[in-house]
This record gives structure tokens, sequence and C-alpha cells, in this order.
């Protein structure tokens, strides 16, 4: 769907703060720009291969780590091109359930939350909501790895509009490959993972996509527009 240019391998030396990472990069220890606030336990361990590209404005940090090996493909840890990827798949018109929409505005206020995007199909409208998906569980990708009272917010808002009749997506990016469907992980937020299923019956729609690296060729890649959900 796209490229990530100036790609280069490293490997992981340990998670420093919520938004660093220290890395070796050819030989040489650094600090990495980390966009994602979940904890990664699986993809932060120490001497896993990851990917790191060019920050566009460096300053203390240079880089940002972005994807991890695992097999074939790479886990796309990072959330903003996890939603970059989103927005070029539904400007291409390759996710069928969103055929036809087009991205009218990020960063939806409402309700002191934000949710991700205001859609627009003809009259129609829709809003939507990403979450990022990078934990597996067995065969499935899962979220949440934490607790997130912001996500809680997020879907109580969701859930209001559903019931005035609006069109809601709640969409989870599984964003790791090798992977059958995607579900809910009760035992980061028992409380969350409640939420959604009421969502559900307030009428918000649930899915799921499953993207990730592609390293050979430097892009992110569209695996399954359409990934099975397990409420």
């Amino acid at each position: 769907m796209m490229e990530v240019p100036g790609s280069i391998e490293c490997r992981v030396i340990g998670r420093v703060s919520r938004f660093v990472v220290k890395v070796d990069l050819s030989g040489s220890e650094t600090l990495a720009y980390l966009q994602n606030t979940g904890r990664l336990q699986e993809y932060l361990k120490p001497d896993r291969i990851g990917v790191c590209a060019p920050l566009k404005n460096p300053g203390r940090l240079r880089y940002r780590l972005f994807a991890i090996r695992d097999d074939d493909f790479s886990a796309l840890i990072d959330t903003l091109l996890q939603a970059r990827g989103f927005e070029k798949a539904v400007e291409r018109g390759l996710i069928p359930w969103l055929r036809g929409y087009r991205i009218e505005r990020r960063e939806v206020s409402l309700d002191r939350v934000r949710l991700d995007y205001l859609a627009r199909r003809g009259s129609d409208r829709a809003f939507i909501e990403l979450k990022s998906g990078v934990l597996r569980i067995g065969d499935y990708a899962a979220y949440p790895d934490c607790p997130s009272k912001r996500a809680r917010d997020q879907l109580k808002a969701t859930m209001k509009l559903a019931r005035r009749g609006e069109r809601v997506f709640l969409v989870f990016v599984a964003a790791i490959p090798g992977v059958r469907g995607f579900r809910l992980n009760r035992e980061a937020d028992r409380e969350l993972c409640g939420l959604v299923a009421e969502a559900v019956e307030a009428g918000v729609i649930v899915k799921s996509i499953q993207i990730c690296y592609n390293h050979g060729e430097s892009s992110v890649i569209l695996l399954d527009p359409d990934l099975p959900v397990k409420i």
C-alpha cells in the first residue's frame, strides 16, 4: 500500500521509556522514537530484530523504531504507520465494507474525547475509531495489552453516537503476521472489553484488518481487509 523510505534493520536492546527504545543500529547504540504506548513485551525483548526509519524532523532522536521481524513479515508496531496504511487502503477501495467512503477529517473532537476519523460516502457519514492489536494470543491478534482509560472513554463516545443513529466503526488493526483472527484480551482490561460488547449491542460496527510490514519490499501491506473478529 505504501513504501517506508530509508528503512534500516536494527537490534533491540531495551525499552528506555514510554516513547524511547535503545537499539543497535549498524554496530552503534542509539535511542529511537517509539509511537506506541502499549507494553509490546513480546516485541521489545532484547535481541529482537527491528526496522528503523529516519525521523522527518530529527532532534535528540534521529530514528523511529516502527517494525519488528516476525517470520516472513514484520509486525508493524508504529501506530501512525498503522493509521496511514488504513487510510491508503480506504482511499484505494481495498476494504470492502468501507468501499465508496472517503476520509474527510482526522481527529474528530466529541464529548471531550477524540475519534480518529470522520468519513463520507455521498450524503452518508461514518465515524471511525482505530485500535492497535499488536499482541499475539495463540492464533489471534489481540487488544488491549494494558489498561486504558482513554480507550474506555472513546468507546463510551462511540456508543452515544450509535444510539443517536450515527454509523460508527470500531476497527482493530491486527498489525502482526500469521494470525487467523482478532480477539479481545480481557485479562488486560476487563471493563474495556465489556464496553466493546456493549458497543456492539448499541450498534457500533466492529471490524478488523490485518496489515504488516514487508521488509523485502520496504512497504506496508494489507494481508486481510476483513479479518474474523471474536468478541
